[in-house]
């Protein structure tokens, strides 16, 4: 017999913030983004990558 763990929506969304904040705490994020509105957006687009790749490895149920 084969068991599978399915998480619920609410504890993907929670493990998803819980890793953002890992790879990027806030004052980071805060920082990319002013960055990026001053002309400099190479931090944005390397926090987006990271966060598409969070999003890929948790998705959502169906």
């Amino acid at each position: 017999m084969r068991l599978s763990i399915r998480l619920s929506a609410e504890q993907i969304a929670e493990e998803r913030r819980r890793r953002y904040l890992a790879a990027w705490p806030m004052h980071a994020q805060l920082e990319a983004q002013h960055d990026a509105a001053n002309g400099r957006p190479e931090k944005l687009g390397r926090m987006t990558t990271d966060f598409e790749r969070i999003k890929a490895e948790l998705p959502f149920p169906d």
